[in-house]
């Protein structure tokens, strides 16, 4: 994991979102590009609104230029690099992670009592789902700390493919971290079905990090399952899986993976299958 990307709009919640990836990067010797996408506001309806774009392109680039006095003043180690470009943060991340190969997003999470025109806490969800680089989503009231207790929520193994552990393996594995894996069912017997899954998939031998118990649980509502056992056990960071599903499927269920991200305090590893 070599390059991280985080997009800001220099809100506090951002700042606090860019101070974890910042502790992440001096343990992976990672690499952080900061991006600001500013919108440029249509004045088709309003013809006589003048817009300065280049009074907006200045503003944001004289914020990320202090940005960066920051970081370079405080985190020497680290090569920090940045961009401002105008356009729309669903689009322009996924044209920067591709074009860039970036490793890992993390972006701040105003949550569902945040202010409904934050633009970076909206889009922080609506990503989820529209990317297949890893992202962590950080509340902006969390504590900035390296995760020494990850929760693994929900069906991780629903795909097999081993490829989905990497990020996983490499947080953990830098971090010294254990991982405890959650599985919340509905019905008692398919606790069975997926203990039985788990040994004909050769788990053990497949994910090599650090002690890693089973916990199974048994909740009609996932979300409230995964929210119920994290609140009572000690976590650092919460991962879960951003099933990808097609257009008729996301227009009747519920992703977990967004609407965690809205109830919960814990930065989240969202990962996507």
């Amino acid at each position: 994991m070599k390059k991280i990307l985080v997009p800001t709009d220099f809100s506090e919640t951002a700042n606090r979102a860019r101070d974890y990836a910042v502790q992440l990067a001096q343990e992976l010797n990672a690499e952080v590009t900061l991006l600001n996408i500013y919108h440029i506001p249509s004045t088709a309806a309003r013809p006589d609104v003048f817009v300065n774009i280049g009074e907006i392109a200045k503003g944001a680039e004289q914020l990320m230029k202090e940005q960066l006095e920051y970081l370079n003043l405080n985190y020497s180690n680290i090569k920090f690099r940045s961009s401002c470009t105008p356009g729309f943060v669903i689009d322009s991340v996924r044209i920067i992670c591709d074009k860039e190969n970036i490793d890992l997003v993390v972006m701040g999470a105003t949550g569902a009592t945040g202010f409904i025109g934050n633009m970076l806490g909206s889009n922080t969800s609506s990503l989820i789902g529209s990317i297949k680089t890893p992202i962590i989503a950080v509340p902006g009231n969390t504590t900035i700390k390296f995760p020494q207790n990850i929760v693994v929520a929900n069906d991780l193994m629903v795909s097999g493919d081993e490829k989905l552990f990497l990020p996983l393996n490499e947080i953990a594995t830098k971090t010294k971290s254990t991982i405890d894996f959650l599985f919340v069912v509905d019905e008692e017997h398919k606790m069975d079905n997926k203990i039985q899954r788990l040994k004909a998939s050769n788990f053990d031998d497949k994910f090599g990090v650090q002690y890693h118990p089973f916990h199974f649980r048994k909740d009609e509502n996932i979300e409230d399952g995964i929210l119920d056992y994290i609140n009572k056990h000690d976590t650092d960071l919460l991962v879960v899986v951003s099933h990808q599903r097609t257009f008729w499927q996301k227009l009747f269920h519920k992703s977990v993976a967004k609407s965690i991200t809205k109830h919960t305090k814990l930065p989240i590893l969202i990962l996507s299958e």
